[in-house]
């Protein structure tokens, strides 16, 4: 196997253990998937390489070549993604067609390729090609605005490991709105599929999902579609659960679900249940494995007693990253992209006390340094580089919108309350006491267990943090945002008329 291979696909699968496999041509051309997700950046299990062989360049001008390698990335579906071309060949003439080609094409000709065959760090020589060529910024992992699974997943493997050590047990996946729970179902299930027969392996989105037919429909779809007939002419609630049985005997195990969102769903289903009824007798019967993600409807009902959801699921709660967790993230693709570092520990600091620890914020902070980098032509992030950041539009916004996304009014109610009664936000701390008297002093009385869920949703979000018996403000780069962008008295005018107590 890989004996009319590329030298340098054979060097990093036979010598390297690198996952190398030849894919189906294109246009004449050997194509082939390598495996890099280990370097922790834009590049996946499935990284495409395009083998342009000597034969390929004979008789065929620099421009000619170009546009031939572009017809064979939009056949193949490649504009996504980082493409690497092994050029058997001088590939310098290429580069002068590059600037016009709207793709993340890597190309290696034969020096650069012997340059890794004989270096003494192949690995690192190919990564240092594959950065001089592609955009820091967009070469990184960080994502702020889709889930990610693979290389790009950080910080959460502790989660998976109990979830997937824990397959006769059902799972709730709660947290705020851009915390990682949808990455961290994508990976489960990207795990899940590669262990199990992933036919038995079902993840539904279930924000649309609003009714129990709605719902029996789209599993009857993902897990034999021949069935939908059939289900047409039966009553779904007698249907539904001898067909979870005949699944779970056909694939001689459970039916393991992966459900998205399911807070619309559980507003929707409150009084009869008569939809989780199901999943939960499912589950009780063994034919079913539950692992579920949602925020404030899911956490309430894990605790009433009259709910299908109490003691239905262990909770798997996520919060902001440990410190550990997010130096691994600022600083494993920042290396990798050959990024240095002046006063890494206090540059690690910063971000992690102003980002308070929040994965989604840490991501869209190193995007911002990374797009100065690339703007610049730098390669050092210092203390002093962290200044571009606050002045910048998209990441006061990003943090002000997480913010309203994850509050209801009593909780913004509160947050503008106590920043209206004191001059020195984020430096001293208050109680429940405090609260209560702010509030009541703007006319809003919350009883103590309002108080309490208030303060729990806040620290879940990352925006308070509590030691012994006070409260203080996580970031302080939250509050001087706030406070330079809007009237505080006018907000907390607003949310009184809107009611405190609503969405």
């Amino acid at each position: 196997m890989g004996s009319d291979w590329p030298s340098l696909l054979r060097l990093f699968h036979e010598e390297l253990g690198y996952s190398v496999h030849a894919a189906k041509s294109s246009l004449g051309y050997q194509l082939f998937k390598i495996d890099l997700s280990s370097w922790k950046l834009r590049l996946s299990n499935r990284t495409p390489v395009i083998w342009v062989q000597t034969k390929d360049l004979d008789g065929v001008s620099s421009q000619h070549v170009m546009e031939s390698l572009g017809d064979v990335i939009r056949e193949r579906n490649l504009t996504r993604q980082i493409v690497i071309a092994l050029i058997d060949g001088n590939s310098q003439p290429l580069f002068r067609h590059k600037p016009n080609f709207s793709y993340n094409l890597v190309l290696i000709g034969g020096e650069e390729q012997k340059n890794v065959l004989h270096s003494r760090r192949p690995t690192g020589e190919l990564l240092d090609i594959i950065s001089a060529q592609v955009p820091i910024s967009y070469l990184s992992p960080y994502e702020t605005r889709a889930p990610v699974t693979g290389s790009r997943f950080f910080g959460r493997e502790h989660e998976i490991s109990r979830i997937l050590a824990n397959p006769d047990t059902n799972h709730a996946i709660l947290g705020i709105r851009r915390i990682g729970k949808t990455s961290l179902l994508r990976e489960t299930e990207r795990i899940l599929r590669e262990q199990e027969d992933s036919a038995r392996v079902v993840y539904l989105e279930c924000s649309d999902l609003l009714s129990t037919d709605d719902y029996i429909r789209e599993v009857v779809r993902k897990l034999n579609p021949r069935e939908l007939p059939r289900l047409e002419l039966q009553k779904y609630v007698f249907f539904f659960p001898n067909f979870l049985e005949r699944m779970s005997k056909q694939f001689k195990s459970k039916i393991i679900f992966l459900l998205d969102e399911v807070d619309n769903l559980v507003i929707m289903q409150r009084g009869d249940w008569e939809l989780f009824r199901m999943l939960r007798a499912s589950s009780n019967k063994g034919a079913c494995q539950y692992i579920i993600a949602g925020f404030r409807e899911a956490m309430r009902e894990q605790y009433m007693l009259d709910s299908p959801f109490y003691n239905f699921t262990q909770e798997i709660r996520l919060s902001e990253f440990t410190r550990q967790q997010a130096r691994s993230l600022i600083i494993t693709p920042m290396e990798n992209l050959r990024v240095r570092f002046r006063n890494e520990e206090e540059v690690i600091s910063r971000i992690y006390e102003e980002t308070a620890g929040h994965p989604n914020l840490i991501q869209y902070y190193c995007l911002i340094l990374l797009r100065h980098l690339d703007q610049s032509g730098g390669r050092e992030i210092s203390p002093e580089s962290l200044i571009d950041v606050y002045s910048d539009e998209g990441f006061t916004s990003h943090l002000l919108t997480s913010f309203m996304q994850n509050t209801e009014n009593r909780e913004k109610a509160l947050i503008y309350a106590i920043m209206k009664s004191t001059q020195e936000v984020g430096k001293k701390g208050f109680s429940q006491e405090k609260i209560d008297t702010v509030l009541r002093k703007g006319g809003i009385a919350l009883t103590q267990k309002e108080i309490d869920e208030a303060c729990n949703v806040l620290t879940l979000a990352g925006v308070i943090h509590r030691k012994e018996k006070e409260f203080y403000f996580t970031s302080p780069v939250f509050t001087k945002v706030l406070q330079q962008t809007y009237d505080l008295d006018y907000l907390y005018r607003k949310v009184k008329e809107e009611g405190y107590d609503r969405v």
